[in-house]
């Protein structure tokens, strides 16, 4: 059975905060107990940091392109959602799979079933509140609009992922050296 929540390396890419300072792993490992780590996710207005998202290749286990922490908002103040929006329009053909912050995707064999933290909030519309974690499907159609759903529950991975062309080659981003070279724990 395989667990695909905020790991998108399973997937061919994924949208990465890579070049973000607070997250790389030294940095990380200095923190008591995660501290600063919701800081990280949440946006004031006035503090963002400069830095941008970057795409990074994963295993290729399963076909697509992939945005963990869809909802949120991280401390370069922008939302990922929109950011993803973007930079999925330079690989039109790839599938995105976009799982919100307190959701996951579990993959068992062909089946699959979306699961989310109860009581937490996310990009999917709900009737009773602001909305409920999910995980959404996006691509782009023949005009090169992004296009979007809401992934059902359950169902099968086939299903789910036979909209996806394989791509010859997924494009690379001339970002992620600069991302590894800033990092410390590349160095």
């Amino acid at each position: 059975m395989l667990h695909v929540s905020r790991i998108f390396h399973r997937f061919d890419s994924g949208h990465s905060d890579s070049m973000d300072p607070d997250t790389y792993r030294i940095e990380s490992l200095r923190r008591k107990d995660g501290e600063g780590q919701k800081e990280n996710m949440k946006f004031s207005q006035g503090h963002s940091k400069d830095w941008e998202y970057v795409r990074v290749e994963g295993l290729s286990i399963l076909p697509g392109f992939c945005c963990p922490h869809y909802d949120k908002t991280q401390s370069n103040g922008k939302l990922r959602m929109d950011d993803f929006a973007e930079m999925i329009k330079n690989s039109p053909i790839e599938l995105g799979i976009c799982i919100d912050h307190c959701a996951a995707l579990q993959v068992d064999g062909d089946s699959f079933k979306v699961f989310s933290i109860p009581g937490e909030t996310g990009s999917v519309p709900d009737d009773e509140n602001e909305g409920v974690p999910g995980v959404w499907l996006k691509w782009i159609d023949e005009d090169g609009l992004v296009k979007s759903k809401v992934c059902p529950s359950r169902g099968k991975l086939s299903d789910l992922l036979q909209c996806v062309d394989e791509p010859e080659e997924c494009w690379s981003d001339s970002r992620l050296v600069e991302a590894r070279n800033q990092n410390p724990i590349f160095r």
